[in-house]
């Protein structure tokens, strides 16, 4: 005696067919829900744009990246936080969700753990321009000048024309007691942002 009714060609195909409609549905459904948010936000209605996402809510990736944005926007940094936690935590090697973090935790001064998540991108990209800077910036306004060098070296060499990163590396470099590379730099700035009253002053203190 069939213990169990085997599955005929007919019936298997019946269920594949009916999965894909189900499948289909939430999709357009998700899809929907997506696009009654982008709506919402875009006439900064925070509050419905969040409720346009959460009213099908499954826990996917992508709602929670998109729920840490708008909370964020709604200045709800705790609840953006949890919500980019959760998205860093269901892609653990992007990088997308990770700098969606750094919004609320910057929000909320948790300087910490944003080195510790700038570090953990460097991991996966080390020439990640924004992560070294931002790394570099850190360490800067802990005076930890041979740090911020090292960083802002980085992003110099990747973008020689760049005007933050080589006014931040000059000010490392004159807080190091490298005057003559702090001087090269400073002009740099200058060629980048003429008569710019932060590389004029940095300039005359590297002389």
């Amino acid at each position: 005696m069939d213990l169990v009714k085997p599955f005929t060609s007919s019936r298997l195909l019946a269920l594949l067919l009916a999965l894909t409609v189900h499948l289909g549905a939430r999709a357009q459904d998700a899809a929907a829900a997506f696009a009654s948010s982008y709506a919402a936000e875009a006439k900064g209605e925070y509050a419905d744009a969040i409720a346009a996402l959460k009213k099908g809510y499954a826990g996917t990736y992508e709602q929670n990246l998109r729920l840490g944005w708008l909370y964020f926007l709604a200045k709800n940094y705790p609840v953006s936080e949890a919500y980019y936690q959760k998205a860093t935590e269901q892609r653990p090697y992007a990088i997308e969700p990770k700098f969606g973090l750094v919004k609320p935790l910057n929000a909320l001064n948790k300087v910490d753990r944003m080195l510790t998540l700038y570090q953990a991108i460097l991991k996966i990209d080390p020439q990640n321009t924004q992560a070294n800077y931002w790394v570099g910036i850190i360490h800067l306004n802990r005076k930890d000048y041979a740090q911020a060098a090292r960083y802002f070296e980085k992003v110099v060499n990747l973008y020689p024309f760049d005007y933050d990163s080589n006014l931040s590396l000059a000010w490392a470099y004159l807080n190091l007691g490298k005057k003559t590379e702090a001087r090269v730099l400073y002009q740099k700035a200058l060629l980048i942002r003429p008569g710019d009253a932060t590389a004029t002053a940095g300039l005359k203190r590297a002389q």
